[in-house]
Formats: structure tokens, C-alpha cells, sequence
């Protein structure tokens, strides 16, 4: 009678403890799954625009020239390219023409994979941050280009005073 007993409680205790972990396990697991649904992340890129040819001071015909920052999969952390992907904001930075008259500037996004474009007007030798685009696909083949136009300066070539940057903030 004692050694069943015996053999009961150890038995129980075996339960108890499988039980145990089986509840940690899971409670592990439902952590990771929130972790990984909650993370942030963020891309940033660094370029300098191209230089403009400023041909007359023309209202008619402005002289762009373009930032182009890609989004590819290199950019994107191991084992998260095919997770939708919500981006949060876009943070920039502009350079400026220091020879040029009449500077406009666009940022513009395009989703993943689309030659569409949705653009927000900035301001030359400026930062700021734009959500204007967060109800968007992002990801892979995503892309924002910022847009130099100048109306006259300087001919013929007028070149950028620095770098465009952009900072992609997205969560998984």
C-alpha cells in the first residue's frame, strides 16, 4: 500500500510538472507571437540628387533633379519579406540649389511595385516627417523619390548644396 502510494505521488508530480511547462511553453509562445506582430523597424537612405541643367529662366520648362531611394530586400530583417508590412511615417531631409531660383520640392511614394506615385510638396534645405502615405502597402519594391525643381539659376549646371535623406519607420 505505501509503495502504491508512493508511486501515486511521484506519478502526480510528473503531471504537474509536464502540466507546468506545457502552460510556460505556451505562455512563451503567445509573448513571441505578440513580439514579432509588434515590431518596428526602420529603413534609412542616404543620396545625393543629381545635378540640374538650367538652360534659360523659364516659368515654362523647370529643370528636376531626382532622389531615388528603393526599398529591397536586403533591406528588410531575415525571415520578415512576405509579412504585410504597415509603414508608420517617412522622415526627410532635404538638400537645396544654392545657384538656383524658384526651388520646389515633392516627395513622392510609390507602393511596392507600382509606378504610380502619390506626392506631398516639402521644402528645399528642410526635415520633416510625413504619415500622409500609412494607409499604403509597403515593402519590398516600395519607393520615395524626392523632386528638385528649379525655374532658372545659374547656366547651365547647377549642382545640390548636400544629401536628401529618408528614414522609412514601418511595423510588421
Amino acid at each position: 500500500m505505501v509503495m502504491i502510494m508512493k508511486s501515486s505521488v511521484v506519478w502526480w508530480r510528473c503531471v504537474s510538472a509536464h502540466k507546468s511547462l506545457f502552460i510556460l511553453l505556451g505562455v512563451l509562445t503567445v509573448s513571441a507571437s505578440e513580439d514579432t506582430f509588434a515590431s518596428e523597424w526602420s529603413i534609412s537612405k542616404t543620396m545625393t540628387p543629381g545635378s540640374v541643367l538650367v538652360l534659360s529662366n523659364s516659368t515654362i520648362d523647370p529643370a528636376t533633379g531626382f532622389s531615388v531611394f528603393y526599398i529591397i530586400s536586403a533591406d528588410i530583417p531575415a525571415g520578415t519579406l512576405i509579412d504585410p508590412k504597415q509603414l508608420l511615417e517617412i522622415q526627410w531631409k532635404t538638400t537645396y540649389y544654392p545657384q538656383s531660383t524658384q526651388e520646389d520640392v515633392h516627395l513622392c511614394y510609390s507602393r511596392p511595385y507600382s509606378s504610380q506615385e502619390n506626392c506631398e510638396r516639402i521644402y528645399p534645405n528642410s526635415s520633416g516627417t510625413l504619415s500622409t502615405f500609412n494607409d499604403q502597402a509597403f515593402g519590398n519594391g516600395s519607393r520615395v523619390k524626392i523632386k528638385h525643381s528649379v525655374l532658372g539659376g545659374t547656366p547651365p549646371l547647377n549642382r545640390p548644396a548636400g544629401v536628401d535623406s529618408v528614414t522609412f519607420r514601418y511595423r510588421y
